[in-house]
């Protein structure tokens, strides 16, 4: 397990990928170069540029930061999960940021202030299919601290991104809610760089001046 505590998802991405990279676990197979469960404690969460290292321009990530919470220009949106997070949590009947909202406005904290993104009769079959799983809030001491939990994510091409969009989220859910945000977690149970982005990651470490021992 890997333990990466940060100020916000541009530091924590590097961070991430530097841990996996340097002493994260080896696998027994050739899809990924390194696999390892992974927990991020942001303890200032915001949309930041992008870091120069993201093999992702800054167009598209503005965006998917922007299409998450509004829906607005879906046909531009170039990550076909960010389109399904969207409507998961959005669409009419039972919209979940209606319900999330409605159960974060109590005055006492209840554990039913979650989303869920997975869906068995739709998802089990599919080849797009949620890889963050659970949303779940909380106020405390009139912040919104935010969990994320995902199944897998791709700690090269897509992590920072992933971790982008859902503050977007969370400062969403603060300003309907009036009140600030507060600590971001992601909890990733298969955190992994894939094989073919070796050289691309050691190559990230080069312009950090970092060697794999």
């Amino acid at each position: 397990m890997l333990h990466i505590h940060s100020t916000n998802a541009v530091s924590a991405w590097r961070e991430t990928l530097l841990s996996l990279m340097l002493s994260g676990s080896g696998t027994d197979n050739t899809k990924y170069y390194r696999d390892d469960f992974v927990v991020i404690e942001l303890e200032q969460p915001s949309i930041e540029p992008l870091d120069s290292l993201f093999p992702m321009v800054q167009t598209d990530i503005d965006t998917i930061n922007q299409y998450i919470v509004s829906g607005e220009n879906e046909k531009s949106v170039v990550h076909e999960w960010t389109k399904l997070y969207y409507h998961r949590m959005f669409d009419q009947p039972h919209s979940q940021i209606e319900f999330i909202l409605e159960k974060l406005s109590l005055p006492e904290p209840v554990g039913e202030a979650q989303m869920s993104l997975w869906d068995k009769s739709i998802d089990q079959s599919q080849l797009i299919s949620p890889c963050t799983s659970i949303i779940w809030a909380r106020k405390k001491r009139n912040r919104l601290e935010l969990h994320v939990h995902a199944h897998s994510s791709d700690a090269y091409k897509k992590l920072l991104m992933n971790m982008q969009e859902f503050i977007a989220i969370q400062y969403y859910l603060t300003e309907r809610l009036n009140i600030t945000v507060g600590k971001y977690f992601h909890v990733i149970d298969s955190c992994h760089i894939h094989g073919e982005d070796l050289q691309a990651c050691l190559d990230v470490l080069g312009q950090l001046s970092l060697k794999i021992v």
